[in-house]
């Protein structure tokens, strides 16, 4: 029956996607595939754009078409991130009715896009006497404040929205961020449980399956017992998390149990050779556990209160990788004898949600190049066309990342080989603290909470050096520190 409702639902589809495509087609056509290709596609984002567009034509072509389509071209638009379409929509339907929550909301996250946070607050203040004790728009506003770094103001708002919403996973989750970063680490770590609640479409099958056939541990005793833990999250979330896995098998082999790391992809083999020989990791599910949870639940159940004892080395790179890069960069270096090795991320994934924030623009990167004696190594895939650039300006920067295949490990390879690494908020920061190279870490000015707030180095990682934006947006200042750090290292 499912099969033959999708089959239909297909037909369907196809029949309305025909109608639009037709060269009569009106604002009635296009409305209908749009909203229906809206319920087809779920949470695929290209079946999304693809729906929107579809609904901003028959907007274009009848604006009175369908009493809520403006609201529905806004609110797809924000799922989307079409910010511009978002600020226009938003500002059509605030024409009409100035004091609609919901557009002032989504206005509010498209302003701040543009880190017109005075703008985004006010927009949202005005949500809140909109719609008093909404916990929405305090959620949004909390947030608003927390990017502008009024860390306990953000969180005295969080603390109201729980209040009226004591189960609202989001704002428990964004709770415990505040927490951690402080160092408020019990209370923090319990409420980082809270991520279990709404990760929904974004788990694993891995999980899922465990979920299945298993209990979610909760610190119970191993005695007996077998229990896997999954990696999850992002590769930066895993390298971190990761240290803690041999304490782990510390207590499972103390209490008479079992510990297997489930967990497949590019940090593979990196993540084989730092476990105990008695805490195998399986790539898919051989063992029927008793236990499951996730990697980032280890801090809460081993009772992790204090980070200063976290801070050495615990990864290590592949030996006979480090001599294949080792050869591979020597290639590079003939004819700059002294020069220095520096490995460099600007920017990273662009679906990361805080990616605008947290990457640097290639121009304001640039001052960086132009320290003599400094030869640069790419360590980011895909940026082929921005180093060809960098090199047309006579800038020493390579790009090896074409020699990536053997995921981290060829990271992690030409790390060794390297005198330090320049990177911004991404998984290569997580990866050189874990293998002790030295490095300078450019964050924006209200980054992931592993980074703390205000000091210049992290008890997780005693080999990276912090350096922080002083406002919104306001890469000059990092990168000329940076610039004298690298200038410093080329002298000695």
């Amino acid at each position: 029956m499912t099969d033959l409702n999708s089959e239909q639902a297909n037909s369907h589809l196809a029949s309305l996607r025909a109608r639009a495509a037709a060269p009569g087609a009106v604002a009635g056509d296009w409305c209908a595939f749009g909203q229906a290709l809206l319920q087809h596609v779920g949470p695929d984002k290209a079946g999304q754009r693809e729906a929107l567009a579809a609904l901003v034509r028959a907007y274009q072509l009848d604006p009175s078409c369908e009493p809520t389509l403006l609201h529905t071209i806004a609110q797809t638009a924000f799922v989307v991130r079409d910010w511009p379409l978002v600020d226009s929509a938003a500002g059509l339907l605030l024409a009409r009715h100035a004091e609609d929550a919901n557009a002032l909301i989504w206005r509010a996250a498209a302003v701040q896009q543009r880190n017109d946070f005075a703008s985004a607050e006010a927009l949202l203040r005005e949500a809140v006497r909109v719609v008093p004790g909404n916990p929405v728009a305090l959620h949004k506003l909390a947030l608003c404040i927390k990017e502008q770094a009024r860390l306990d103001e953000a969180e005295a708002l969080l603390r109201q929205v729980l209040v009226l919403a004591p189960d609202n996973a989001h704002a428990l989750f964004d709770l415990s961020e505040l927490e951690i970063r402080t160092g408020r680490f019990a209370e923090g770590w319990a409420h980082y449980e809270a991520r279990v609640a709404f990760a929904g479409g974004e788990l694993n099958n891995a999980q899922s399956a465990l979920a299945a056939i298993s209990a979610h541990w909760q610190g119970e005793p191993l005695a007996g017992k077998t229990l896997v833990v999954y990696g999850e999250q992002g590769n930066g979330d895993c390298l971190w998390a990761v240290r803690f896995l041999p304490l782990l098998a510390e207590r499972a082999r103390r209490e008479g149990g079992r510990v297997i790391f489930g967990h497949d992809g590019p940090l593979r083999h990196l993540f084989e050779r730092m476990l105990p020989a008695d805490l195998p990791l399986e790539t898919s599910l051989e063992t029927r556990p008793d236990f499951h949870c996730g990697l980032m639940s280890l801090p809460l159940r081993l009772g992790i209160v204090d980070a200063t004892r976290w801070g050495a080395p615990y990864l290590s790179a592949d030996p006979a990788l480090v001599q294949t890069w080792r050869e591979r960069v020597e290639g590079q270096m003939a004819g700059k004898p002294g020069n220095r090795m520096v490995g460099l991320v600007w920017n990273g994934n662009p679906d990361h949600i805080r990616d605008l924030r947290r990457s640097v623009p290639i121009e304001q990167i640039e001052p960086l190049l132009s320290v003599p004696g400094v030869s640069y190594f790419a360590l980011s895939p895909g940026r082929g066309e921005t180093v060809a650039q960098w090199r047309a300006k006579g800038f020493d920067i390579v790009d090896l990342t074409h020699h990536f295949q053997s995921g981290f490990d060829d990271v992690a390879a030409l790390l060794a080989n390297l005198d330090r690494v320049v990177t911004i908020d991404s998984g290569p920061a997580h990866l050189a603290g874990a293998l002790g190279v030295p490095t300078s870490l450019m964050i924006d000015h209200v980054s992931a909470w592993f980074w703390g707030d205000g000091s210049q180095v992290t008890a997780w990682y005693d080999s990276i050096e912090l350096v922080r934006q002083p406002r919104v947006g306001d890469w000059a200042p990092v990168v000329a520190k940076v610039r004298e750090r690298i200038e410093a290292m080329r002298q000695r």
